[in-house]
């Protein structure tokens, strides 16, 4: 129809709609001072058009609009390998660098939403671009951070290296600092949700964190800061241990003066002597923690630090009735007032209460400069993520002097050793999930057990208690 000297229709406007408005612009303008007509639709967006448009009616696009030939510079982008064209995006696409420029994206992570904060730093969700593992990126300010937070956050860096996570990533202004990403809560909150844990749900994740910190002290590295908030569920029935800033490397018999943790779980001598051992201070800090797993509460409480001092100077706490005997002693060697007394990892590991617990394997030994490492080129493992690393564009010869000094801070070094995981873990899984089962399934069994032997025994007493009358009868 027309309205106003013009023919209305639902389609987009064509090239000659447009050229035919032009021309009768000066009829439309006359119209001016007469009410607008209602627009009324000549067909709705779901019907077939009732005509098929003409080469006229439709759109002549302009020779820069039309498709053309692709470019020499595009054949070689698609040419590139993906380790190649994400170098290649980073230093010359405007979109890769605006994501940079916004702290969405860092080196080979692109950057998602926030997951955690503190004084001097942010946690965010990250991914790795060529592995596509999903990580956590803790970014500090440089500016932010007084002397003693940079002291802290280098020995952080120092024990990530030496227990080989993935990367580090340092700007002029921030550090970005790349580690494994477990979503699944902490075990305080988890705890605190729930109520104590039975000793059949504690006993796999205790033992998960003992082989953490056993791996630590393997490497002479403590932690300093072990407690439930500092556990976290990677995966169902998987934990574990974070947050290093307070880990320290201790060469030999060496012994340590600076307070360090939480006051609930700090071990007596930290309050009372000049210096330490910080493995044993470990171990106090795990029986702290296995206590609030079985009982839902810490064993050393006060109103105030000062009073929370003086509980746990005493060594005053007490276990329980429910807590098995197992346990009890489990957790007194761990909780003994003279660290001298005082179980070490490996007591607590060979402790009777966990002689069912299947404790966590380390991962294969990863060093910075991977192409020197013997244990790495011989097994089958590292064949399968060089496999993987050549399909990304990475070559062994890549890896140079250069790359070897930057260590954990070259794109290079951290996709080996994510990869590295990957694989590894690939293969654990299925296993723990396994004995995990299996575990569960023989504790069962034990319960009945016990059940059954417990009402037999019930009953054999209730027939001693009869008299000879009755049991004629």
């Amino acid at each position: 129809m027309r309205q106003n000297g013009r023919q209305i229709r639902s389609e987009p406007p064509t090239y000659a709609s447009i050229q035919e408005d032009s021309e009768e612009h000066s009829d439309a303008s006359e119209a001016d001072d007469r009410p607008p007509g209602r627009f009324i639709a000549t067909r709705s967006h779901d019907e077939v058009p009732t005509r098929a448009l003409s080469r006229d009616d439709t759109f002549s696009r302009s020779a820069s609009a039309q498709s053309l030939p692709v470019s020499a510079k595009l054949r070689e982008m698609a040419e590139m390998s993906l380790y190649d064209r994400t170098l290649h995006m980073l230093a010359t696409d405007p979109v890769y660098q605006k994501e940079v420029a916004l702290g969405k994206r860092i080196g080979f992570y692109r950057l998602g939403k926030e997951v955690g904060a503190g004084n001097f730093s942010k946690v965010k969700m990250g991914i790795h671009v060529l592995t596509k593992e999903k990580v956590a990126v803790k970014i500090m300010d440089k500016a932010k951070m007084d002397q003693k937070a940079q002291k802290l956050l280098t020995r952080e860096i120092q024990s990530m290296e030496k227990m080989n996570h993935p990367n580090c990533v340092e700007t002029l202004t921030r550090v970005h600092l790349v580690l494994e990403y477990a979503g699944g809560g902490e075990l305080y909150a988890y705890v605190h949700e729930r109520g104590k844990l039975t000793e059949a749900e504690a006993k796999p994740l205790f033992a998960q964190i003992v082989s953490a910190v056993s791996h630590m002290h393997s490497r002479q590295l403590v932690h300093r800061d072990i407690k439930a908030e500092n556990v976290m569920f990677s995966g169902p029935n998987t934990v574990k241990l974070v947050d290093f800033g307070f880990s320290c490397l201790v060469p030999g018999n060496q012994t340590l003066e600076t307070f360090c943790g939480s006051p609930p779980y700090a071990a007596p001598e930290l309050f009372r002597d000049k210096s330490y051992n910080g493995e044993l201070v470990d171990i106090w800090a795990l029986g702290v923690l296995l206590y609030f797993m079985l009982v839902g509460v810490t064993p050393f409480r006060g109103e105030t630090v000062s009073e929370l001092k003086v509980v746990i100077i005493q060594g005053a706490y007490t276990i329980p009735d429910y807590v098995s005997l197992l346990a009890t002693h489990l957790l007194q060697s761990m909780l003994t007032l003279d660290p001298a007394k005082r179980s070490l990892i490996h007591d607590v590991k060979k402790n009777y209460w966990m002689r069912d617990c299947k404790f966590t394997r380390s991962y294969l030994s990863i060093h910075a400069n991977v192409d020197n490492d013997p244990e790495s080129e011989t097994n089958d493992i590292n064949a399968r993520v060089w496999r993987i690393m050549n399909s990304y564009g990475i070559r062994e010869e890549m890896l140079n002097e250069d790359t070897q000094e930057k260590g954990p801070r070259d794109a290079i070094v951290g996709t080996y050793r994510i990869l590295h995981y990957q694989v590894q873990a690939e293969g654990r899984g299925k296993q723990r999930e396994d004995e995990t089962t299996s575990f569960y399934a023989e504790s069962s069994s034990r319960t009945k057990k016990t059940t059954k032997a417990t009402i037999f025994s019930a009953d054999e007493r209730r027939l001693r208690q009869r008299s000879k009358t009755c049991t004629i009868i």
